[in-house]
């Protein structure tokens, strides 16, 4: 027998052949038999296959940030390998088969996160997923006056003092 890999000249072999510390990429094996009368085989017996062990690399491409007061969310997604499939998975909940955009309704008020990971064809895992966290606040904050003018008075000065159920509100005013 003589063997070649990937385009190098043939050299005597013996059944098994292996080959160790291969590069990424494409590789092709050849063998080809010789019989005792000298007569080589004209059509090697060839092999394709590719290394991979590169791991791809997950991004979220839009999502959410902050607080927002939407119960409902949208993440889109890609990899560094055209290829890959994805897993996601919401609030610490196991990976589950996703795709790109992602969305989930009826969300709870709080804080959540969301991470997605790429899997490339060759099986490579994305081992630091992408992650996105945001809070939801649905519901409003309720405004009262502590202090201020009422029923019919003398000066033609008003003040008013007022607070709301959630710490940092704004707060907008109308006279009349």
């Amino acid at each position: 027998f003589a063997c070649s890999l990937d385009g190098s000249a043939f050299s005597t072999c013996t059944s098994p052949k292996a080959y160790s510390g291969l590069a990424n990429g494409s590789h092709t094996f050849q063998v080809r038999a010789t019989s005792p009368s000298n007569v080589t085989d004209s059509t090697p017996a060839s092999r394709t296959w590719t290394v991979d062990t590169v791991v791809p690399d997950t991004t979220i491409t839009s999502g959410m940030s902050g607080t927002v007061a939407s119960t409902s969310a949208s993440f889109s997604f890609t990899s560094t390998e055209a290829s890959s499939t994805f897993a996601c998975s919401l609030d610490g909940a196991a990976f589950s088969l996703c795709s790109s955009p992602q969305s989930y309704s009826n969300l709870t008020n709080g804080s959540h996160a969301f991470q997605v990971r790429a899997t490339d064809a060759a099986g490579n895992v994305d081992s630091t997923p992408a992650s996105n966290t945001w809070s939801i606040d649905s519901v409003a904050p309720d405004t009262s006056i502590t202090s201020g003018t009422s029923g019919s008075v003398t000066s033609t000065s008003a003040s008013f003092s007022f607070t709301s159920t959630e710490a940092g509100s704004s707060f907008a005013c109308s006279l009349d």
